[in-house]
């Protein structure tokens, strides 16, 4: 096991004078807390008893018939039978993890990888082979090689991805590109875990079908009201065929019994009310003006040396400084400056990408973006220059 970087820093991006362009959060002052009391006392009074209880390992059934209708929205036909409720989506992945990694298994992910997908691998000792994302994701060419190459050692045991405005890199995997995958995983005979976490906080263009969309035998979908509602519920979900999903019960029942019933009551009352879709454009509009002020920012203060990704939807945005500069080492400079981000190692298990950073979005206030962009911009520069400095010095 090992700590998330992500988590290491969120006492530092709790202080009130730091601005957090680390933190992965949602804007959850959107919300309608009026609704959301009116939800918690009508569970109260109506379910009370039921609702304080233990309940069902596999997860409380009329909100599994809720999210049928929620998975609608992306094109995915499934029944409240094809559905583990989970702890967030954080414990899906844990729990795939546990039922399908023994020691050394192989297993190919995204690079840069969701750190908390990393370090569920590696906590049951997996082999992670990486595969590097572009402008339209995972580079299939690069995939295949990998396929061809590892499956003559081993069986792979799947493919991790995040098709839709990734985290941490905000790309989006092209459709051209999920149809290969999901031809290339056929005829591999390895499955697919297809975590979508951000996929209905689209901005802009049309969405993609998702690649359960197009083979529901061979991929595990993981989904999440962390983005969509709020993420203190701690509610998830995992549509996977009915063998796999049995095994992923067991699972859950060895860590947690099951998933709590209030907060999953509070989740199907607010699935239930239409109004939900009415706060998710909100969300979105919010997304989209901070992620116009993140990339107009980055355009007017950062260095022609730097590159990022321009996300379509989701939370965060990936900067790649020259190579010579360490985002790990530049932290406490910019923690010094009052502004904070992810640096990029942890996205690697090889721990790579030390020239990277993650920025996020999603609950900053678009002034705060511009601020936060403008101090990062001058410590590039100045790391830039004393870099230069000195190699022109030694000359």
């Amino acid at each position: 096991m090992r700590s998330s970087e992500v988590r290491d820093l969120l006492d530092v991006t709790a202080r009130s004078d730091i601005i957090p362009l680390a933190a992965g959060a949602p804007y959850v002052k959107a919300l309608n807390f009026r609704d959301i009391e009116k939800y918690a006392r009508k569970i109260i009074a109506e379910d009370g008893l039921s609702a304080f209880q233990y309940g069902p390992s596999g997860g409380f059934y009329p909100l599994k018939m809720c999210l049928v209708d929620v998975l609608k929205l992306d094109g995915i036909v499934a029944s409240p039978d094809d559905i583990l409720i989970t702890d967030g989506g954080q414990q899906a992945l844990d729990l795939l993890a546990k039922i399908f990694i023994d020691p050394g298994d192989i297993i190919i992910a995204e690079a840069p990888c969701y750190v908390g997908a990393l370090n569920a691998f590696l906590s049951y000792q997996a082999r992670v082979e990486t595969v590097p994302v572009d402008e339209n994701g995972l580079q299939i060419e690069v995939l295949e090689d990998k396929l061809s190459q590892l499956s003559r050692e081993k069986e792979i045991k799947f493919i991790y991805t995040v098709p839709n405005f990734s985290n941490p890199s905000g790309v989006t995997l092209s459709f051209d590109r999920r149809k290969e995958l999901v031809s290339l995983a056929r005829r591999y005979g390895t499955l697919i875990i297809e975590d979508n976490p951000y996929g209905r906080l689209r901005f802009e263009g049309e969405h993609l079908k998702n690649l359960r969309q197009l083979d529901e035998e061979n991929i595990i979908y993981v989904g999440t009201a962390s983005k969509m509602f709020a993420p203190g519920l701690r509610i998830g979900w995992i549509v996977a065929p009915f063998s796999i999903r049995e095994r992923l019960i067991h699972g859950k029942q060895a860590a947690d019994l099951c998933s709590s019933n209030f907060t999953q009551r509070l989740a199907f009352e607010y699935f239930s009310d239409p109004r939900w879709k009415n706060t998710l454009k909100k969300f979105i509009s919010i997304y989209k003006e901070h992620r116009d002020a993140m990339l107009g920012a980055l355009e007017e203060h950062f260095p022609e040396e730097v590159t990022w990704s321009h996300p379509v939807g989701g939370f965060f945005t990936w900067a790649t400084l020259p190579e010579y500069i360490n985002t790990t080492e530049m932290l406490a400079e910019a923690i010094t400056n009052k502004v904070a981000y992810v640096p990029g190692r942890g996205f690697y298990p090889d721990g790579s990408g030390t020239n990277c950073m993650r920025l996020a979005f999603c609950t900053v206030e678009s002034e705060q973006i511009e601020e936060g962009i403008k101090r990062l911009g001058k410590i590039i520069k100045e790391q830039m220059r004393l870099y230069r400095s000195f190699y022109r010095g030694k000359k």
